[in-house]
């Protein structure tokens, strides 16, 4: 008996009706990307020659060059730009909607092209015609004007892609019900400029559901607008899948196979090679040589200025410390570091006791322990200034996953999954968790879970800019007094 179509799938995935409909003004993806670089290109040829104008009417000192010479820079800044970031996949819709393009990338742009225009200029010998004024002019506002259009830009493109404007390639999804069926499959298809026509879930048990299935798949794309054939099912169904491809052949449409929700999250990440094999990036060292020497420069400077400029206060504390009660004013206590490795932390003695053994209660609200010079170091976190002497010996960072006592790390490392992940990098003084009101005492493992995941985030988006942005929060947070 044959088998029918109605004895092997399930009914179709009923979709938004809207997702039928097309919208009241239809605006084809490929042209966000084109409209977001043209964008670009014509933003910094025109900051250019504002740069120019602004130093000319700035300066008493004879301009060198004239309007063409700006216009000029302009349009080889401009062009360099936007090749880079076209290069980077920067211009694609889905970073204009889903992922937006994080500033570092555009600061590491701008960057970049700084560097090739000043190496052409010196090449050529054409520096004398370019005013050093005008270019340093130039470069600071021209970056705040590409950062501030592309955030426009992707607010306007979020917008669209919400009110279903995006909506130019209609497309019918078939494969297992679960793939099929996920709203964020669905979602990051619309944001991306796909119109699902119909989505078909289909059981592949046998030979001949796999045919009914594309049999099915035929008849929709040929009743329906259909332009692309997205095929989504586990990627362990390999027989299964070349039986349907082989049966979608008679359609001159394009199929594409999505990766499974499994599949995803790996292809989500860099691809390299080993040797000449592909491979997959799952997880890279957390800094290159370049990013750490870049780091440690910027500690060791910073911690040896605020030591020189804090020395008074440092030693005023001191002895305010060894008065009040008996015993050393530098508190140690073992900690571990980056890659596991241990080191003695130095803080300032703000408790009667000096425990550093295998079981170490928390600091608490009001808690005795404290003493009455340690109660006002805790609340200012000055206790916590002697750390700047870590970071001088590479124990520590300025920025990064704060250090607990060895009691807490045994704990938290069998309750919490990924928090031996934080010794990827330096312990810090500061770090993303504690700016964003997850420090002092951690109670349940819940609120050592928050704290874990904000250091996740920093070791994963890590930039120069977000060490210094993190550093000039912890200032202003320090004058809120909210630790004890």
């Amino acid at each position: 008996m044959a088998l029918s179509l109605e004895d092997v799938q399930h009914p179709v995935v009923r979709l938004d009706p809207s997702s039928r409909r097309q919208p009241a003004v239809h605006i084809p993806a490929q042209v966000l990307g084109v409209g977001a670089a043209l964008a670009d290109w014509v933003a910094i040829a025109l900051s250019a020659c504002l740069a120019g104008l602004a130093y000319r009417g700035l300066t008493a000192v004879p301009a060198v060059g004239g309007r063409d010479v700006y216009l000029a820079t302009g349009a080889v800044f401009a062009s360099l730009y936007v090749l880079r970031m076209h290069g980077r996949g920067h211009y694609a819709v889905e970073r204009l909607t889903i992922r937006p393009v994080p500033v570092s990338e555009m600061v590491s742009a701008w960057i970049m092209v700084i560097g090739i225009c000043a190496g052409l200029a010196f090449i050529l010998k054409i520096g004398e015609d370019v005013s050093r004024g005008f270019f340093l002019i130039f470069a600071g506002s021209g970056l705040a004007v590409v950062v501030g259009l592309r955030v426009g830009a992707q607010w306007l493109c979020r917008r669209a892609a919400g009110s279903r404007m995006i909506a130019d390639r209609p497309v019918l999804l078939l494969g297992e019900r679960a793939e099929v069926g996920s709203h964020g499959l669905h979602r990051r298809l619309r944001e991306s400029g796909y119109r699902v026509i119909d989505a078909l879930p289909c059981e592949f048990r046998s030979k001949a559901e796999v045919s009914a299935c594309a049999a099915e798949a035929i008849r929709r794309s040929r009743s329906e607008p259909v332009e692309e054939i997205l095929i989504c099912v586990n990627w362990s169904r390999v027989d299964d899948l070349e039986n349907l491809l082989q049966c979608l052949r008679v359609l001159p449409l394009p199929a594409l196979v999505l990766a499974d929700h499994k599949v995803r999250n790996l292809l989500a990440k860099p691809v390299t090679r080993v040797g000449s094999v592909l491979a997959l990036e799952v997880q890279r060292s957390p800094l290159s040589l370049g990013e750490q020497a870049a780091k440690r420069t910027l500690d060791v400077l910073l911690a040896a200025v605020a030591l020189v400029l804090l020395s008074p206060l440092l030693v005023l504390v001191a002895a305010a410390v060894r008065l009040e009660s008996p015993g050393p004013a530098l508190f140690r206590q073992t900690r571990i570091g980056f890659s596991g490795r241990r080191f003695q932390i130095y803080k300032f003695r703000s408790m009667r006791v000096q425990d550093d053994g295998p079981v170490i209660r928390q600091a608490t609200r009001d808690d005795r322990r404290v003493t009455r010079i340690g109660r006002l170091l805790r609340r200012t976190s000055i206790d916590e200034l002697p750390q700047l002497l870590n970071v001088l010996r590479g124990d520590m960072s300025l920025v990064g996953p704060r250090p607990h006592a060895l009691a807490h790390d045994d704990q938290y490392t069998r309750v919490i999954a990924p928090y031996a992940y934080r010794h990827h990098v330096k312990p810090g003084i500061t770090g993303l968790a504690q700016v964003n009101k997850c420090r002092g005492e951690t109670e349940t493992v819940d609120k050592m879970a928050r704290r874990v995941s904000y250091d996740i985030q920093y070791i994963n988006r890590w930039s120069i800019w977000l060490d210094l942005r993190i550093i000039l929060l912890t200032a202003v947070q320090v004058f809120k007094h909210d630790a004890y």
